[in-house]
């Protein structure tokens, strides 16, 4: 019986980055991937997610605001959202409710890390 993977959403416009953490965290994950906000957003309302991770940098002047509206989004549970960025803002990622904040160039074993212990149930 093969065991279900969680699901995990990564937001970046970074085809190449997108395409390493896709390759890297498969094996412990299914993995959906965007380059935009709205893309996002039908896959976050669509998706059973365990985990989201967002380059707000990615979406120019709305990467921010969507970390926001991630998190407050009306779901069953929190959905924990992990930032991953060349943006040195950490305060500003955890003020904005962010479970972790990786500044990039993040090599995708911490990303696993850092969505292992996001995703672990309390």
């Amino acid at each position: 019986m093969s065991r279900v993977l969680p699901t995990i959403l990564i937001i970046d416009d970074d085809l190449p980055t997108l395409a390493l953490y896709e390759r890297e965290l498969s094996r412990d994950y299914r993995v959906l991937t965007c380059t935009n906000e709205h893309a996002a957003l039908e896959l976050f309302a669509a998706e059973n997610l365990s985990a989201v991770v967002v380059e707000p940098a990615a979406l120019g002047e709305r990467g921010w605001s969507l970390v926001t509206t991630l998190k407050r989004a009306a779901t069953p549970r929190a959905i924990p959202i992990v930032v991953c960025t060349t943006q040195d803002a950490r305060r500003l990622g955890l003020e904005l409710g962010a479970s972790d904040y990786l500044v990039k160039p993040v090599l995708p074993t911490l990303l696993r890390r850092a969505l292992n212990r996001v995703t672990e149930p309390s």
